[in-house]
């Protein structure tokens, strides 16, 4: 009712912003990990990693339907 549905392509690029959040999620964790093991105190606090994932998800998802759209629009002119 109130959200459209997703083209395919749109899901398409979801799922790859999923990704790209896991993987930032992994690295940011790792780095943050190795640094615990060295200094004995956290780099990143939690707050930070959690908003870097979802930030580099919807980033991520964003850049590539604005490219998908821009790409289309070009086509059609």
């Amino acid at each position: 009712m109130f959200f459209r549905k997703m083209s395919v392509k749109e899901s398409f690029n979801s799922k790859k912003g999923m990704i790209f959040g896991f993987y930032a999620y992994l690295l940011v964790s790792a780095v943050n990990y190795f640094y615990y093991l060295f200094k004995e105190s956290g780099l990143f606090s939690p707050t930070f990693i959690f908003w870097s994932g979802l930030l580099a998800f919807f980033l991520f998802e964003l850049i590539l339907n604005v490219k998908d759209k821009l790409v289309k629009k070009s086509v059609k002119n």
